[in-house]
């Protein structure tokens, strides 16, 4: 049995659900966490260090996010969340992007909702640009 698998097209309603990995609780799924990578990453990673801290009860998603050319790295095509412009505390910020990319983790939100998990009950976390990306997401 495959400890954790992709979703592979099973929800083309919600975008970021096409091929995120999804660890599912080994019990009835009470919660979930949603979390986030880090620029260049992808959700595989994450899926990994996370099935080995799992609690019965969590369905842990992992989405992956869209490749894109990220100005910060010579236009370099990678995952990306949002575009990034600089690191300076001064440097112009792709809102459009990051308002854009809060729309679809808040998509994946609804669908757990939809789907039986209460919203006091998702944790929406992340690393480097996808915990600013999660703080942004929740504060908004």
């Amino acid at each position: 049995c495959e400890l954790y698998s992709c979703m592979c097209g099973n929800n083309m309603s919600v975008p970021l659900l096409a091929d995120a990995v999804t660890i599912s609780g080994t019990e009835r799924e009470t919660a979930a966490v949603i979390f986030l990578h880090g620029l260049g990453d992808t959700g595989h990673s994450w899926a990994d260090a996370l099935s080995s801290i799992r609690l019965p009860y969590v369905k842990y998603i992992c989405p992956h996010a869209p490749r894109i050319p990220v100005t910060l790295n010579m236009k370099m095509v990678m995952p990306s969340w949002f575009d990034l412009m600089g690191l300076s505390p001064d440097a112009p910020e792709d809102e459009n992007g990051i308002k854009k990319a809060a729309e679809n983790i808040k998509a994946v939100i609804d669908h757990e909702v939809k789907n039986g998990i209460p919203a006091n009950r998702i944790i929406l976390a992340g690393f480097s640009q996808g915990g600013a990306l999660s703080l942004y997401t929740a504060l908004t």
